[in-house]
């Protein structure tokens, strides 16, 4: 390992070390009480979850020099684990959702999806960075990095326009908080895309980064249904069973979109990388 590799390393490894502790210490004190089991196993599991997606991710789809390497699949794991727990508290900044105040303290079942996905979403983003032969931990990063701003303003931007902070924070929207939640993860898997691919060069990663173009369209059809069911609700002053099967219905659909997006890609991509001359 070069000098920065075992910098990044050990910074990893402490970060992602006191975030894991942190994380399960905190869902230590809950008492076992009814309404808090489905909180402490949802999040028990989502580190565990993410584990797995990122070992699958190094271990067949990274680089070539990263597969058979287990220090390199080490430390990209604990950088994967500091990415996304940094996200975490990013999540908090930006959208003013938090896994500890809303989901443990509050026991906001709406804050605790829109988490879950917002944490499989960040996961995502990143083994999608990994995807692809590149010659540094730094490639990763850049990529990733591109998919996760990305990720964050469009968050906000379905916010702008449909309030789902607020109305998952202060209303305790589970429905609300279903479809977001499933709008998160999904975008997350079409910016994972956008992120993956052999490096070239840093102009060459933008343009590829291009591909992520679906995500557009998701976030239209995104602020689309939360302006109907803003609507709905004004119409209605009790939530019955449709809103559960309908924001269900929409989770789902963010994400087959998502998923059928990404078999796309490799069909689209080739015409715009090959029109971009080389700059190195």
């Amino acid at each position: 390992m070069s000098f920065d590799e075992v910098l990044v390393f050990v910074t990893s490894c402490v970060y992602s070390g006191f975030s894991i502790v942190r994380w399960y210490g905190k869902l230590t004190p809950i008492r076992p009480v009814r309404r808090d089991k489905a909180v402490k196993h949802v999040l028990s599991l989502l580190p565990l979850i993410s584990f797995l997606v990122i070992v699958f991710t190094l271990r067949f789809l990274a680089s070539f020099d990263v597969v058979n390497d287990y220090v390199y699949i080490l430390f990209y794991i604990l950088l994967g684990y500091t990415w996304v727990f940094l996200g975490i508290r990013w999540i908090f900044r930006f959208f003013d959702i938090s896994w500890i105040d809303d989901v443990l303290n509050m026991n906001n079942r709406a804050a605790l999806i829109t988490v879950s996905g917002a944490f499989l979403g960040l996961v995502m983003i990143y083994s999608g960075a990994n995807i692809g032969d590149g010659p540094g931990w730094w490639c990763v990063v850049f990529a990733g990095g591109l998919g996760l701003v990305s990720w964050f303003l469009l968050g906000r931007l379905v916010n702008s326009f449909t309030e789902v902070f607020e109305r998952i924070t202060v209303d305790r929207d589970v429905y609300c908080g279903i479809r977001f939640g499933g709008y998160l993860l999904a975008s997350g898997i079409i910016l994972a895309r956008a992120c993956a691919g052999d490096w070239t060069s840093f102009y060459h990663t933008v343009i590829e980064f291009l591909v992520g173009w679906p995500v557009l369209p998701l976030t239209a059809m995104a602020i689309l249904v939360e302006r109907y069911y803003i609507r709905r609700a004004k119409m209605s002053e009790t939530l019955n069973d449709t809103y559960l099967f309908g924001s269900l219905y929409w989770a789902f659909a963010y994400i087959a979109f998502a998923v059928i997006s990404v078999t796309l890609f490799p069909m689209i991509e080739n015409p715009i990388y090959d029109s971009v001359p080389a700059v190195y």
